[in-house]
């Protein structure tokens, strides 16, 4: 009996199935497709030089496409919170200089129809590297603003191209006032990594403002609002140096210090006082500074040498050294250059000028011995070309030589004897503005083609510089430099980058 019913279900279902007729509508709309060609799945790019140009192939199945489109690009590795993409194009075609510190990014294209709002996006990772730590890093000033540029030199110490005004291009910002000096330590104390630590980092200093930069980025540690425990209320960047496992910073005359070999937050702490009375003091921008003893500056108010510690808030007192030609406190002299001569035995080299007697100038050799000077003495006559300098360039542990400029000429002065001789003149229209001794060497069979030995000479003419590099030969320059580095703006500095220099690599000296 279930049997018949079964059948009888299934016959009813046949007869309903050949009486149905299908009027169905079977036409439906191919979903849009927008096809992408053309970028790479991955980019490796050098910042602040490498672009990338990229245009792709972008196609819709829709016959009525109205195609817009935009780039983007973000950081990976991003903890804490969801990454942030930056937009830095809106056209199909790409044309963009990397500008992003060393480390992993992912490019962005988006493509739209805007007749159906359809998208689609790819993406693309971004390996950013740097080449700053290789180049050299010329400090120039133009229109009361202080920038720096890099000569880069991937195969050898001649450089090969330069990026201009690396500094305002990597900060968005220029320093204050003219260019200065230099400073390099492999021992200052940053958290660019996420923990207080030793940081290759780049003091930049003009007469009135200051910088300290991360040589692997460029990107600014601290400003000078925020290099010291209390914002300095007067902007006047002396110097920088490094002597006793400490950091010296002169702003305005007066000494702040960071001892490096204790953990630290890279800050400069307040005025060190100039004795236990706190008397007014004002201390020159010249100084006599070894990493591995005392530093030497001299306070131009009571015509004094002082010392310091790294970890002290009181300037330390000088005494004179026996066989001192000169008094090394209340000399009643002005100090119109210092700089290190040697670090084996430790030794510097000043010029005086007398106060009583302003056509009286002495040129001291001077020995440290402790907290104690013996400064010998060398009395200049009217008739020495060193009377009439202006720029100076001490040779740093090679021949006994200073260099020294005297309008359009360069000089160089025989420290054992007197002698001067005269080196180069620069053309016509060509104001001289830094001499500088930099010389590297080491052990490391990689750098040989980066070893140098010149002695650099800054010109400027029309809003724009030269810097030649000389080799010299017992102190004489040759005919004709190696090479010129050419840009916009004068020159304050000049200094040589490279991935095994360190705090040891320069000895401290303008």
């Amino acid at each position: 009996m279930k049997l018949k019913y079964q059948i009888l279900v299934a016959c009813c279902i046949l007869l309903v199935s050949s009486c149905y007729k299908d009027r169905g509508n079977y036409t439906y709309n191919i979903p849009e497709e927008i096809s992408i060609s053309g970028i790479e799945a991955s980019y490796n790019k050098v910042s602040l030089v490498d672009k990338i140009n990229v245009d792709p192939l972008v196609s819709s199945t829709d016959p009525e496409a109205k195609l817009s489109y935009w780039w983007g690009i973000y950081e990976t590795n991003v903890q804490g919170s969801a990454p942030k993409v930056d937009t830095i194009g809106h056209t199909k075609a790409l044309d963009y200089l990397v500008t992003q510190p060393a480390k992993g990014w992912v490019l962005v294209f988006g493509a739209k129809n805007e007749h159906t709002g359809f998208s689609k996006i790819v993406t693309a990772s971004i390996n950013v590297i740097t080449q700053f730590t290789r180049g050299w890093y010329i400090m120039k000033s133009s229109g009361s603003q202080t920038d720096v540029d890099l000569f880069l030199t991937p195969s050898g110490i001649t450089p090969a191209s330069a990026i201009e005004n690396v500094f305002s291009l990597v900060n968005k910002k220029k320093l204050d006032g003219e260019a200065s000096l230099f400073g390099f330590y492999t021992n200052y104390k940053s958290n660019v990594t996420g923990a207080y630590a030793n940081t290759r980092a780049m003091f930049i200093l003009s007469d009135k403002d200051a910088s300290v930069v991360n040589i692997n980025t460029f990107k600014e540690i601290h400003g000078i609002n925020d290099l010291f425990y209390e914002t300095p209320t007067v902007k006047k960047p002396g110097s920088i140096s490094e002597a006793s496992q400490a950091n010296y910073f002169v702003n305005n005359g007066h000494l702040h210090s960071v001892y490096s070999m204790s953990a630290n937050v890279g800050l400069f702490g307040g005025e060190q006082l100039r004795d236990d009375n706190n008397s007014p003091y004002s201390l020159s921008r010249y100084f006599l500074a070894y990493v591995f003893d005392n530093p030497f500056f001299f306070d131009e108010t009571s015509a004094s040498f002082v010392s310091a510690t790294g970890t002290g808030s009181v300037l330390s007192a000088v005494t004179d050294a026996p066989g001192t030609e000169m008094p090394a406190n209340r000399n009643n002299k002005e100090l119109l250059f210092m700089g290190l001569k040697s670090s084996n035995p430790y030794t510097g080299i000043a010029l005086f000028r007398d106060k009583k007697d302003p056509s009286l100038k002495i040129l001291s050799t001077i020995t440290p011995s402790n907290y104690a000077l013996k400064l010998v003495n060398d009395t200049l006559a009217p008739t020495d070309k060193l009377n009439q300098a202006e720029r100076f360039g001490l040779i740093v542990a090679d021949e006994n030589i200073l260099y020294f400029s005297a309008g359009q000429e360069v000089w160089s002065r025989n420290l054992s004897n007197g002698a001067e001789q005269l080196q180069f003149t620069a053309p016509a229209g060509e104001k001289i503005t830094c001499i500088r001794h930099r010389k590297y060497a080491g052990s490391a069979t990689a750098e040989q083609a980066f070893y140098y030995n010149y002695m650099l000479i800054g010109t400027a003419s029309g809003g724009s510089y030269k810097v030649r590099a000389f080799r010299k030969t017992s102190g004489n320059l040759a005919a004709v430099p190696d090479f010129t580095m050419e840009g916009k703006g004068n020159v304050g500095d000049v200094i040589y980058i490279a991935p095994p220099i360190d705090n040891y690599t320069y000895p401290n000296s303008y």
